[in-house]
């Protein structure tokens, strides 16, 4: 999927906006700043010039001893003089009526005008403040001409309660004002300065940041592709690493889970396979019995059929195919039985005993006999007559393929982890191939090697199966006319934990 922004133009971008707002804001609030900062110079500058004019006209009328009434009209014209000579910038008067009288223009104190012909600074300014001192207040405007910054400050002036007429300033403070522009613009210069700085150094970390993310989303792109393999080196120290981290064990897990599947996979292929087998092969066992007992069930039903001897052979072979196919039968059933018998702790010292005396008849039958060397209580976890099933299998296994006049043999022991057995007997030379199937449900090697007759070749897949139930191992090995079955249990104090 394309990205529609990166990380790093997010990050860029987001920095840009939030600099480009924070420059506007920090220029307003300075701009304001500047501008009340001037506003009270200016404030202050009007109330000192108030009342050194108002004092100065008090002055003037009791040194010249004039009237109030007439001090603007007769001698408006010195007093403009002297005080925007004093002032340093423009004085106006108007009569209480706001009828323009006299003005003096700081820098050229010897020129005076008359109400007919004010100057360029009054004509263009705002009446504002002018209009106001009518009404007895005293205001001051700022206005801009000719890319000057000049101020306009007008107030009544009232001698003993009466009102003389109105004074006006006007004085140029386009200095105070270029020099707010000038730090202002100062100020606006450093900002850009360190904009650049923070832009550079936001690109040379958010590169630093992003360029492991990118490692990283590389690297989930090749395991979402099922490449388990990739590798990904990330040493940031901080949630990056953790997320490298993090994704190094997923990837682990993921590996181990599709391996586990796969294996999973195979096991029930394999399954499967071994189904479709164990069918086949109970279909042909159970097949092989009965068409004899058929074959021989067909001869007898003939009318004309009239042997003895045969009849005697035939009546034999009919129950020992008949039985075996029971046998076989039975032995099916317990396969496909759950043992839900309770787990708990056996005596397998006692279990062998019984064992060997059950089977010792058997064995002197064919002129063999059954030794034991046992150490005493070896414990178990397990089902007791599954255990049980195990040594009679192996031992009756021991008996049909043994030699006659031999001794089997069984030993047991014993450590900290497990339980030992071992059974031996003598019997004619048993191939690897035959060995490695020896555990195959329905293998029975050679016919000509036992002596007895009738197996179902299930005696050792039991076998297997039961010590496998019970976490344990078998396994077969053959020396010249020696073969020994081995079996491992793990002792009671490992396994019964686990079921406990």
């Amino acid at each position: 999927m394309k990205l529609k922004l990166s990380i790093r133009k997010k990050f860029l971008y987001g920095f840009l906006l939030i600099f480009t707002i924070a420059l506007l804001l920090l220029n307003a609030v300075i701009s304001n700043m500047l501008y009340k900062n001037s506003e009270t110079i200016i404030k202050n500058d009007m109330v000192s010039f108030q009342k050194y004019s108002r004092e100065y006209v008090k002055q003037y009328l009791l040194l010249k001893n004039l009237t109030e009434n007439s001090v603007f009209q007769k001698d408006g014209e010195r007093l403009v003089q002297e005080l925007s000579s004093n002032l340093i910038g423009n004085i106006s008067l108007y009569n209480e009526e706001g009828l323009f009288l006299y003005e003096a223009v700081g820098d050229r104190n010897e020129y005076i005008i008359t109400n007919t012909n004010p100057s360029k600074i009054i004509e263009n300014s705002s009446n504002e403040d002018v209009n106001l001192a009518l009404q007895n207040k005293a205001a001051f405007t700022i206005n801009l001409i000719d890319k000057r910054t000049w101020v306009n400050f007008s107030f009544p002036v009232f001698i003993n309660g009466k009102s003389l007429g109105i004074i006006r300033l006007s004085k140029d403070y386009s200095a105070l004002f270029e020099a707010n522009q000038r730090v202002l613009t100062s100020l606006t210069v450093f900002t850009l300065f360190l904009f650049i700085a923070i832009f550079v150094f936001s690109y040379i970390l958010s590169n630093k940041i992003v360029r492991p993310l990118s490692d990283v989303q590389k690297a989930f792109t090749d395991v979402a592709n099922g490449n388990y393999e990739t590798k990904l080196v990330v040493e940031t120290g901080d949630e990056i690493e953790e997320l490298t981290n993090c994704f190094h064990e997923m990837k682990t897990q993921i590996k181990e889970n599709i391996t586990t599947i796969e294996t999973e996979k195979l096991k029930v292929i394999q399954l499967e396979k071994s189904r479709r087998e164990f069918f086949n092969n109970v279909t042909h066992e159970l097949k092989t019995p009965l068409t004899t007992i058929s074959g021989y069930a067909q001869i007898l039903s003939d009318k004309d059929f009239n042997d003895p001897q045969f009849l005697a052979k035939a009546a034999g072979r009919i129950k020992t195919e008949s039985d075996r196919l029971h046998q076989m039968v039975i032995e099916v059933i317990e396969l496909s039985k759950r043992d839900h018998q309770e787990i708990k702790k056996v005596d397998l010292t006692h279990i062998i005993k019984q064992s060997v005396e059950d089977l010792q008849v058997k064995a002197t039958k064919y002129e063999m006999k059954i030794t034991s060397n046992v150490e005493t209580h070896l414990l178990v976890a397990g089902r007791e007559n599954k255990l049980r099933e195990l040594l009679l299998n192996l031992l009756d296994n021991a008996i049909k393929y043994g030699d006659k006049h031999s001794v089997i043999h069984i030993v047991g022991i014993g450590n900290s982890e497990e339980i030992v057995l071992h059974i031996t007997n003598h019997c004619q030379y048993l191939s690897k191939q035959v060995l490695e199937k020896v555990f195959e449900p329905f293998y029975q090697g050679s016919k000509t090697n036992r002596v007895e007759k009738g197996s179902s070749g299930l005696g050792l897949f039991i076998c297997k199966q039961i010590v496998e139930n019970h976490s344990g191992t078998i396994t077969v090995q053959g020396e010249n006319n020696l073969v020994t079955f081995s079996v491992k249990l793990p002792i009671w104090q490992q396994l019964g934990n686990i079921y406990e």
